[in-house]
């Protein structure tokens, strides 16, 4: 009994859940207007869905109420979108979950600072502590990347690099504070 690899598992599964997922092969280039051959842009998808979401019958339910034909092409827009994302980052890099993530974090985070200050504190003042103590942690594990690839970037300058960060070590000496100071 052979058992298959992960890897070759999984290429075999996305190329299935692709085929499946596009019943209608071109079908949202007619409905947008394009020729064959014609790329859809992000902007045109982005721009289709902001149409779409206008078109929501109730905004207060969540998912977007539309009729059937609106509804099929925002389901065609956003796995158009989900493929456009998928090729633009396995293509570029290795390491493109390490981007995808940032961009997560980055999208969630202006989200989160859009939300109205006032309702956020008083969530987090109703006994949401866990909220606080996991952005603390988040930040600290960013900011440990952050200064890893800062600091790894750096090193390629060799001997000037060390010698400026002693200088600016010298320069807060006067303004660190112990730890008992915060006690």
């Amino acid at each position: 009994m052979s058992i298959k690899s992960f890897n070759s598992f999984n290429e075999a599964k996305k190329d299935k859940w692709i085929k499946d997922a596009i019943k209608n092969p071109g079908a949202l280039k007619k409905s947008l207007g394009k020729k064959e051959g014609e790329k859809i842009s992000k902007k045109e998808i982005d721009s289709e869905l902001q149409a779409l979401k206008a078109k929501d019958k109730d905004p207060k339910k969540p998912g977007a109420q539309l009729g059937k034909k609106d509804a099929t092409k925002k389901r065609r827009l956003e796995l158009a979108k989900t493929l456009r994302s998928m090729n633009e980052d396995c293509g570029e890099t290795n390491n493109y979950m390490f981007f995808g993530n940032l961009k997560t974090i980055k999208r969630l985070v202006d989200e989160m600072l859009e939300m109205d200050e006032a309702e956020v504190d008083a969530m987090l003042s109703d006994g949401h502590n866990w909220a606080v103590d996991h952005i603390a942690t988040s930040k600290d594990d960013v900011e440990e990347v952050f200064n890893f690839l800062a600091g790894h970037n750096s090193s390629e300058h060799g001997e000037d690099t060390i010698e400026h960060g002693e200088e600016k070590l010298d320069d807060l000496e006067g303004v660190i504070k112990s730890f008992q100071d915060f006690q």
